[in-house]
């Protein structure tokens, strides 16, 4: 029955035919045939094994089909190769699939369907976007309002026959995977198998993707929104089916897999994980991002895209995110929420007293004055003149100014003697 788990070599088939079942005959996995009249049948599995009662397939039988024709390898008696329709027919009762030995052509062999046994492995292969009608690359809108439509239109309620519920269960299936963000990622790059994977808990997510980005203080005082882009590999939608399309070109093979396979170890079976080529289609692009910086964000702060790391097939995308740097700014430094910045005055002033107009990040202008004595170095605090908190972005930190006392490098004999007598002890007090 089947390989038995038992190594097999490669098959050899006719030149210009791949292991790979196509898109449009997936419909034979999970199907059973009556061979010829002999009284038995063949299982076609999704995996590509043929599950026979015969000798010849002790060792382990393969199946592939594409371009319209099924071909079987058959142990010794070699490949058997039949016409099939492609795609799927519209009734499979009574289908006959007719053809003959590629190694004695008088040999003929007909299958005659007799059920489906692996409904899962049918269910695997619907294209869900068919299924409602809809392209690959439908936004979530236009799910939802064709969803609405159909179910509303195929509704038992209004149907009540049986191809009827069978076809409003079929939209409504369809909708749940495609309305559910993870789950249409899984499927656009994975298939129904990933999302079956990840029902079961065993779905992967790719690595995060980290990354630094400078902005100006006055980004973060104010808040802003922009455009950035973030190179990132993707799954080329629909390539297997239609690899001609616009959206497929400059696709390339994806990266390996990683699956857990089983392995004939002496008499036993074990499980290993093994890196196997995709069949999917891969591509770099430049991904954009619209960030969003909040108010009184600051450097360290992240901002965060779920699920727009690297594609893989069958894998969940991680996340990208961007650490902000807040860039030097000429007049004002950032310490928490307060902002710091530095003030020249003569000597007369700071005895005398003095006003300066400082213009804010958002271009408002802050008065800073001091009508008594200012020492050097001394630092004024203006109230709610700093940063915005993130938190609470109506209540702002403190505004610090530091102010020099600029000395004249030399004095006048007339200055000298005036300030003699302001000061006549040599004591600063007045």
């Amino acid at each position: 029955m089947g390989g038995g788990g038992r190594r097999q070599q490669p098959v050899q088939w006719p030149q210009g035919v791949s292991d790979e079942v196509s898109k449009t005959m997936s419909w034979l996995k999970g199907t059973e045939w009556a061979w010829n009249n002999d009284g038995f049948t063949i299982k076609l599995t999704r995996d590509g094994d043929i599950e026979a009662p015969i000798q010849q397939c002790q060792r382990g039988c393969k199946w592939t089909a594409e371009n319209g024709k099924l071909y079987l390898s058959v142990g010794n008696a070699g490949i058997f190769e039949l016409v099939a329709p492609d795609p799927k027919p519209s009734r499979l009762e009574g289908q006959r699939l007719k053809g003959n030995s590629k190694r004695n052509p008088r040999e003929r062999l007909t299958l005659t369907f007799n059920r489906i046994f692996d409904h899962e492995a049918v269910d695997l292969d619907k294209d869900l976007y068919e299924v409602l009608g809809l392209a690959e690359d439908a936004d979530e809108a236009s799910i939802k309002k064709v969803y609405r439509k159909l179910s509303i239109q195929h509704h038992p309620d209004k149907n009540p026959d049986e191809a009827s519920k069978a076809k409003f269960a079929e939209i409504r299936d369809a909708y749940e995977v495609l309305n559910d963000p993870d789950k249409k990622i899984l499927y656009d790059t994975g298939g129904m198998a990933a999302v079956k994977d990840s029902e079961k808990g065993k779905v992967e997510t790719t690595s995060d993707v980290n990354s630094e980005i400078e902005v100006g203080l006055e980004d973060l005082y104010l808040g802003t929104e922009f455009r950035a882009t973030v190179k990132r590999g993707i799954v080329c939608r629909g390539c297997r089916k239609n690899p001609n399309s616009p959206n497929c070109k400059g696709c390339r093979k994806c990266k390996n897999q990683i699956k857990v396979v089983q392995v004939q170890m002496g008499p036993f079976l074990t499980q290993q994980q093994q890196e196997v080529p995709s069949k999917e289609k891969c591509k770099d692009v430049d991904a954009p991002l619209d960030v969003h910086i909040e108010k009184g964000m600051a450097s360290g702060d992240t901002v965060t895209f779920p699920r727009m790391a690297e594609e893989r097939p069958g894998m969940l995308p991680g996340s990208v995110i961007l650490k902000l740097k807040a860039k030097k700014h000429p007049r004002f430094e950032r310490r928490g929420s307060d902002l710091h910045t530095d003030l020249k005055i003569s000597l007369r002033e700071s005895l005398l007293g003095w006003s300066r107009t400082i213009q804010h990040l958002d271009g408002h202008e802050v008065e800073i004055k001091q009508t008594d004595v200012t020492k050097h170095l001394q630092v004024l605090k203006t109230r709610s003149e700093g940063m915005p908190h993130r938190d609470d972005p109506a209540s702002f930190g403190d505004l610090h100014v530091k102010v020099s006392v600029e000395f004249p490098k030399t004095l006048t004999p007339q200055q000298r003697e005036a300030i003699a007598q302001v000061f006549p002890d040599g004591r600063s007090e007045l």
